[in-house]
């Protein structure tokens, strides 16, 4: 009987964990979007400029690719999220195929993307920090938002947009 009542003590316990383990998971989710922004707010207006816009549900995996592929360059941008109205990452990219200046060619289409409105955005200050380092690997808080400028090479800029948390 003792060994019954240790068992089942301890499956109890290893319950409780569980438990509360997956209730703080679902909460600090939130934590991790990036507040008062929806793919529809990202995407629409990519659309309308002629963006080819595919949306991926996948369990609880929410993505958005946006993509304008043209001979001597290809913009592309990919949603993250749990849902539409839940997006925890924005990841945009310019690739050129022909001669001119990277920095150059890519500001237009990251800036617009660096403007897009969330809570207490910014997009003055967004688009100054991505004119002035463009070039760079660096990032920069907005608010309560990370925007960093990675994977730079002599033909691709990229913007990483996520929730500074």
């Amino acid at each position: 009987m003792g060994k019954l009542k240790r068992f089942f003590t301890f499956a109890l316990f290893i319950s409780t964990i569980a438990i509360y383990s997956c209730s703080n998971e679902n909460s600090s989710i939130s934590e991790y979007l990036i507040k008062d922004i929806t793919a529809a707010s990202i995407y629409a207006p990519l659309e309308e400029k002629g963006f080819n816009i595919d949306k991926q549900f996948g369990g609880d995996d929410f993505f958005v690719d946006c993509s304008n592929q043209r001979p001597y360059f290809t913009e592309h941008v990919r949603i993250y999220g749990t849902s539409p109205d839940k997006i925890s990452e924005i990841r945009a990219s310019y690739t050129k195929y022909s001669k001119g200046n990277i920095n150059e060619l890519a500001i237009p289409f990251l800036g617009f993307i660096a403007t897009l409105p969330y809570e207490n955005s910014n997009p003055q200050k967004a688009q100054k920090w991505l004119v002035d380092n463009i070039s760079k690997k660096t990032k920069i808080e907005i608010n309560g938002v990370k925007f960093e400028l990675i994977g730079n090479s002599k033909n691709i800029r990229t913007l990483l947009i996520t929730s500074a948390k």
